[in-house]
C-alpha cells in the first residue's frame, strides 16, 4: 500500500511538472519588405486589413523594413536607400506589433573604417526613430511591442572579415537602444561555422532558412532553397544564441544566356505557362523559343531561365526539420507578406502555424 502511495505522488507530480512547463506558443509572423504599403486583401476580404493577418493565418507580428544602408562609392560614405513609404497606409497592418528591420550591405562594412561604427549607429538610429515616430502618430493604436519589450532587427549578410566592424557596430545601437530587444539575421553558413564568423553582440537571433546558394551559377539548382543543402548546415552544433526561425514564400528566375548570369527575372510562377516562348527543359529550367521582349527584358532565343520558387512539399518538409533543431523558438516568420505569395503557400503558411 505504501509504494502504491508512492508511486500515485510520483505519477501526479510527474503530470504537473509537464503541465507546468509546457512552452508558451510561438508567435507567428511575416515579414514586410516593400517600400510601400499595398491593400492586397481581394483574397481575404475584410473591412480590417490586420483582421484578415490575423483571422486567416492567426499572425499577430510583422517585421517591417523601414529602410536599406548601402555605401556610396561617390560619397565615399554609407547612404540610407530605400525607406519605407507608406507610413500612414501601414498602421492598421501592424497594429498588433512590429519589428523594424534595417538591412545594411556588406559592402557598407567592407568600405567604411572601424572609427565610423559609432557614427553610422547614430544615423541608423535617428532614422529608425524618425520612422518609427511617423508611424506611431498615424494611429493611436500602433503601440510597437506594446506587451512586451520592443525590438529592433538588423539585417547584414556579414563575413568573417567583415565581423569586427559589424559586431562593434551592433554593440554602439544596443547603447542606443538600451531598452529594446536586439535581433540580428543569422544566414546559414554564420550558423553553422560560428568559430569564423563569430556571434553578433544582440539577444536574438532570427535564422535565415533560404538564400542558401550562389545565383550565379548555372549548376545551382535553386539558389534560395534546396533542402539537401539546408540538411547540410542544420549539422552542426547548436547555436549559442536564442533563434527564432524563417522561411521563404517567394521566388524569382535566374536568367542565364550560355553559362553567363543576366539578371534576376522579378514574376510569378505563372510566367513560364506561356508556352510560345517558352519551352520546358526539366522542372525548374525553361529555354526561350525566339527573340522577344517579356516585361522589361529582351530575350535571346537559347537563353535559360531557371524558376526559383521553394517547392511547397519540400519547404513543409524543411520546416519540420528546422523545428527539430531548434524547438525553443519563439517566433516563426515567412518572407514575404505579398498577395501571389500568400496564395501560392497558404496551406504550408497554416500548416506550420498550427503546427504549435
Amino acid at each position: 500500500m505504501y509504494h502504491s502511495k508512492v508511486l500515485l505522488l510520483l505519477l501526479v507530480f510527474l503530470v504537473l511538472n509537464a503541465c507546468t512547463s509546457k512552452r508558451t506558443p510561438p508567435e507567428h509572423a511575416f515579414y514586410y519588405w516593400k517600400s510601400d504599403y499595398t491593400l492586397i486583401y481581394d483574397r481575404y476580404p475584410s473591412s480590417d486589413p490586420q483582421d484578415s493577418l490575423r483571422r486567416t493565418f492567426g499572425a499577430s507580428h510583422v517585421y517591417l523594413h523601414l529602410f536599406d544602408v548601402d555605401w556610396s562609392e561617390n560619397l565615399s560614405m554609407p547612404i540610407p536607400k530605400a525607406a519605407f513609404r507608406g507610413i500612414y497606409e501601414v498602421s492598421q497592418f501592424i497594429r498588433d506589433g512590429y519589428t523594424p528591420v534595417v538591412f545594411i550591405t556588406n559592402r557598407t562594412f567592407e568600405r567604411m573604417l572601424d572609427s565610423s561604427c559609432a557614427l553610422l549607429a547614430r544615423r541608423v538610429a535617428d532614422k529608425i526613430n524618425q520612422l518609427s515616430s511617423n508611424i506611431k502618430h498615424t494611429h493611436d493604436s500602433v503601440v510597437p511591442q506594446e506587451k512586451q519589450r520592443p525590438e529592433i532587427q538588423i539585417d547584414c549578410d556579414w563575413t568573417a572579415g567583415t565581423k569586427d566592424k559589424y559586431f562593434h557596430f551592433l554593440k554602439e545601437i544596443r547603447q542606443l537602444f538600451p531598452d529594446y530587444t536586439l535581433s540580428a539575421t543569422i544566414r546559414l553558413y554564420p550558423y553553422k561555422y560560428p568559430d569564423k564568423t563569430g556571434i553578433p553582440p544582440v539577444d536574438r537571433g532570427m535564422l535565415m532558412c533560404y538564400n542558401l546558394g550562389n545565383i550565379k551559377d548555372v549548376s545551382t539548382i535553386n539558389s534560395i532553397f534546396d533542402v539537401n543543402t539546408l540538411k547540410q548546415y542544420l549539422s552542426g552544433d547548436d547555436y549559442p544564441l536564442p533563434l527564432d526561425i524563417a522561411f521563404p514564400v517567394f521566388g524569382w528566375y535566374a536568367w542565364f544566356r550560355g553559362n553567363e548570369f543576366k539578371g534576376i527575372v522579378h514574376d510569378g510562377p505563372e510566367f513560364i505557362e506561356d508556352t510560345s516562348s517558352f519551352a520546358a527543359i526539366d522542372k525548374q529550367r525553361y529555354r526561350i523559343k525566339t527573340d522577344t521582349v517579356l516585361g522589361e527584358n529582351y530575350y535571346r532565343a537559347g537563353d535559360i531561365l531557371r524558376m526559383e520558387y521553394p517547392d511547397t512539399a519540400t519547404l513543409q518538409t524543411a520546416i519540420t526539420l528546422v523545428e527539430e533543431k531548434i524547438p525553443d523558438y519563439k517566433r516563426i516568420a515567412f518572407y514575404h507578406w505579398h498577395q501571389s505569395s500568400i496564395m501560392t503557400y497558404e496551406k504550408v503558411i497554416k500548416t506550420a502555424f498550427a503546427g504549435r
